[in-house]
């Protein structure tokens, strides 16, 4: 059995982000992904007192608004594991990615999103690397939606299992919080911890508004999960993505660590970990995936002259 799922990427221009999920067979048994520990100090408790979810929320589409601005010329090298476990937890394959991840704008839209160039699997490289990257970035114009379609199939042409997915990216959740996407969801202040340090507001978020980001076959399929923002600067310094529930065919978790560094004012990603499995089938195999984010790096486009004077 297959079910097609769509995922639409709604910011300004670039209205249909196409981001798709193949699901067949697979998945099963799932760990437990969260455990918190909620430490709220006194101090924390006075700085939020006067603090309201509207106010962190504009904090928070801001900081992803700059969090574009600064990695729109910045790339970092991942490590990349997937591996497919049988329904006894046992594992029947194993797959090993080192990419380069950057962020792509594409013309005509304002928001930009995660792009994977894998130039190594199973510590093999990849030998049409250069060739694929000039016909994606330097062929002929296309329209933004096909092209979106393109490069987010293309970051996810080394995937196994049985689940083919492109929205295994670290930065997929952060549209939600975009300030173009806001309106689409339902936010819901639900704890308060602390992560290295800084006071965070745990925010529950809901997709409300249709059609949804996922489509499958049948219908809307909506986004749900947890963001942990900073009081004060309103980053991201975790997010939970969940697809699906207990009782549907294909139950999808991403969540995503962020850290800072000494060379960007923003967070920046430091882990992924995925889970995809089905959760109505006891014997079925899951996906399990660990990514770490590392070298972080910024870059940027030279172009040289030269001009012959004729004699």
């Amino acid at each position: 059995m297959r079910i097609l799922i769509h995922s639409l990427y709604r910011s300004s221009s670039l209205s249909h982000f196409a981001v798709e999920l193949i699901k067949s067979k697979g998945n099963g048994r799932v760990k437990t992904l969260l455990t918190g520990v909620v430490v709220a100090g006194f101090a924390a408790t006075v700085f939020t007192q006067s603090l309201t979810l509207d106010e962190l929320l504009f904090r928070a589409s801001q900081s992803v608004v700059a969090y574009e601005r600064v990695f729109s010329n910045a790339v970092a090298e991942e490590q990349y594991v997937q591996r497919i476990l049988r329904f006894n937890g046992t594992l029947r394959r194993q797959r090993d990615l080192r990419s380069d991840m950057l962020l792509v704008q594409l013309p005509g839209a304002v928001s930009w999103f995660g792009f994977r160039d894998v130039f190594e699997v199973d510590g093999k490289p990849v030998r049409d690397r250069d060739e694929r990257l000039q016909k994606l970035f330097l062929g002929e114009a296309r329209p933004a939606v096909e092209q979106a379609t393109t490069l987010t199939r293309e970051s996810a042409r080394y995937n196994i299992g049985e689940v083919v997915r492109t929205v295994n990216l670290p930065t997929i959740a952060l549209t939600f919080l975009h300030p173009l996407n806001q309106h689409r969801f339902d936010f819901k202040r639900v704890d308060e911890e602390m992560i290295d340090g800084r006071p965070v507001w745990v925010v529950q978020y809901s997709e409300q508004a249709q059609p949804t980001f996922v489509q499958i076959p049948a219908g809307d399929m909506f986004a749900r999960g947890r963001f942990w923002l900073d009081v004060e600067t309103g980053d991201t310094l975790r997010s939970e993505l969940v697809l699906g529930t207990s009782r549907s065919e294909l139950l999808t978790t991403i969540v995503v660590d962020y850290r800072q560094h000494e060379a960007f004012p923003s967070w920046v990603p430091h882990s992924m970990r995925e889970i995809y499995e089905r959760p109505l089938e006891s014997r079925s195999e899951s996906i399990e995936a660990t990514a770490t984010y590392s070298n972080f790096r910024q870059f940027g486009v030279e172009t040289k002259e030269s001009v012959r004077v004729p004699r």
